[in-house]
């Protein structure tokens, strides 16, 4: 058998046997039964890709503590990248019962609607992390884009855009705003991400441009780029894979 590093989608979202090993951390925080030794555990295994064990250790923490609304950001997000979306709400609604705060779980959950095809409740939600840092406000354009381009709704967030922000290490959804907005051509991103040996940058900007490129008609370009995101698949729960990945099963 083979050990891999990370688990594959095929073994957290089919069938398919995982061959992740637990590190020796692991190995002693699975023998301890203390709340932070049991969040930890969740969150190394979530770094593994190996979320259906995460859940399972985030849940044995919630049997200590179940006051904390950050454990039920994490739960509810391993949860959505099962695509197990029933159990991600209540993750999400018991975080905010607890904290009050709807900007802290408006982003998840804005993800939560779009994941689902809900294209118009999920920009309405992102939304509502407004106003906040630049790094964040450029994820929210891209995502409110990407939902007014699905469903041909009008984007009155792209306007706001603009080159002196300090987007920090969010420069894909940077690249694919500046493709939505005309600033920099697709032939001249995709070239940009094809080359860059990151696949979190490269798929995020190529979901964007495959989006961008089914609202402007042009179906057989926006399916290429598609295919070729997802032969990226060493960061498949990042979100744009994961949207790309429903998007293939949707059409199929």
């Amino acid at each position: 058998m083979e050990v891999s590093k990370y688990a594959s989608i095929e073994s957290q979202l089919g069938n398919a046997p995982c061959f992740c090993e637990d590190t020796e951390e692991m190995f002693w925080l699975r023998e301890s039964d203390d709340y932070k030794s049991r969040v930890r555990l969740g969150n190394l295994l979530s770094k593994q890709y190996r979320f259906r064990e995460a859940i399972d250790a985030y849940h044995s923490a919630e049997m200590i503590r179940s006051d904390d609304p950050l454990l039920y950001v994490s739960i509810g997000g391993a949860y959505l990248t099962l695509r197990r979306f029933d159990e991600a709400k209540k993750a999400y609604d018991r975080s905010f019962v607890l904290s009050g705060n709807e900007k802290a779980v408006a982003y998840p959950m804005g993800i939560w609607l779009c994941l689902q095809g809900n294209y118009k409740g999920a920009a309405e939600m992102i939304k509502k992390v407004l106003p906040c840092t630049d790094e964040m406000k450029i994820a929210i354009i891209y995502w409110n884009a990407i939902c007014c381009m699905r469903v041909n709704m009008s984007d009155d967030l792209l306007a706001t855009y603009n080159e002196n922000m300090q987007v920090g290490h969010h420069t894909a959804y940077k690249l694919a705003v500046e493709v939505f907005l005309g600033k920099i051509s697709v032939e001249e991103a995709l070239l940009q991400s094809e080359k860059d040996a990151d696949d979190l940058n490269a798929v995020v900007a190529m979901y964007g441009i495959s989006v961008y490129l089914e609202h402007r008609g042009n179906k057989t370009d926006a399916d290429k780029v598609m295919k070729a995101l997802l032969e990226r698949d060493s960061i498949w729960p990042c979100i744009p894979y994961l949207a790309a990945w429903s998007d293939k099963q949707m059409a199929e």
